[in-house]
């Protein structure tokens, strides 16, 4: 199935599938139709939890990557009649809701009000 693996500098591995081994895949699945080359697994359902950008902090390539990376995956389970609940975890809101309450206190003296309610 794999004919030859090699390093791609830091973090990357190339792995070069045989040509035969595809061959053989593609005239099975043109021979015994393509719903017979999935697998059958085991799992009924699955949750595929991917991307999340730290949204505190600038986005760049790397988000993509495991955007796609779990968009494949999931791709991958739901050919298998797997039922795949996709969830695109956002990452840290602190910095974002501090700099809001923040905002707040400052506009709307609002800190007036919590120290209020907070002694009441």
């Amino acid at each position: 199935m794999i004919e030859s693996c090699s390093i791609a500098g830091p973090g990357f591995i190339n792995v070069k599938l045989s040509t035969q081994w595809i061959a053989k895949r593609i005239q099975n699945m043109l021979t015994d139709g393509i719903d017979t080359w999935a697998p059958r697994l085991s799992v009924k359902r699955a949750i595929v939890d991917f991307s999340s950008p730290n949204i505190a902090k600038e986005m760049h390539v790397g988000h993509l990557r495991s955007t796609i990376i779990g968009d494949t995956i999931a791709r991958m389970l739901e050919y298998s009649k797997v039922d795949v609940l996709r969830r695109n975890h956002v990452g840290d809101w602190g910095t974002q809701f501090g700099m809001l309450i923040d905002f707040l206190f400052e506009k709307f003296q609002m800190g007036r009000l919590l120290i209020r309610i907070l002694e009441n």
